[in-house]
C-alpha cells in the first residue's frame, strides 16, 4: 500500500527505508501508530498522576518549605530515599 507523504516526510521516510530500520513504509506507519497511542496513554496517565498530585495539595498534603536549610534538607530526603529503592530493587530477585 502508497502513502503520499508531503515531501518532508518522505524524505525522512526513504532515509528511514534506506537505513534498514524498517523494511516497508507499512510498517513505518505501523510503529508510528503504535507510538501516538503509546504517547497519548502516557499523557493521560500524566495527567491523571498530576490531578492526583494537585488533589492532595487542595487537602492540605503538600510539604511547606521555609528557607534554603529546609529545602536542601528536603532534597536530601529524597535522594537518601531514592537511594534506598535502588538499593533495594538491586537485592531483590
Amino acid at each position: 500500500m502508497g502513502y503520499c507523504f508531503p515531501a518532508e516526510l518522505q524524505q525522512m521516510v526513504q532515509r528511514e527505508l534506506t537505513s534498514g530500520n524498517y523494511s516497508s513504509e507499512d510498517e513505518m506507519l505501523l510503529e508510528a501508530v503504535r507510538l501516538l497511542h503509546q504517547r497519548e496513554e502516557d499523557l493521560r496517565n500524566f495527567k491523571a498522576r498530576l490531578q492526583d498530585r494537585l488533589d492532595r495539595l487542595d487537602r492540605g498534603e503538600g510539604v511547606e518549605i521555609e528557607d534554603e536549610a529546609a529545602l536542601r534538607a528536603f532534597f536530601d530526603d529524597v535522594q537518601a530515599q531514592g537511594r534506598q529503592r535502588y538499593e533495594a530493587s538491586r537485592v531483590a530477585p
